[in-house]
């Protein structure tokens, strides 16, 4: 989708940023998708993105050095239990979904 390509690209001009830069920038991504998408019923496509956006994360972090052997899942679990992404979440109620 545009939305993921768009976020792919951000993503790449923030690859050589700070940890705590990009982990702002993609919990604010994060956050701002939830609150506009976070619709009854849309549970799967918020965490979809969600692991899209991991996903992306991981790439990035994994391309930063050509010196360093590739970072795994289990690196990138142990970083982001400091680094935490929002989990997905409905934020809107039925009542407001209707309108």
């Amino acid at each position: 989708t545009r939305k993921l390509t768009a976020l792919r690209q951000d993503a790449w001009r923030l690859m050589h940023a700070p940890l705590a830069t990009q982990h702002e920038w993609f919990a604010a991504v994060l956050r701002g998708h939830y609150g506009y998408y976070g619709r009854p019923h849309n549970y799967p496509a918020l965490n979809g993105f969600y692991r899209e956006v991991r996903r992306t994360w991981m790439r990035c972090l994994r391309r930063r050095s050509q010196k360093s052997r590739p970072m795994g899942w289990s690196e990138f679990e142990t970083l982001t239990a400091r680094f935490r992404l929002p989990v997905p979440r409905i934020t809107r109620t039925w009542a407001q979904a209707r309108i």
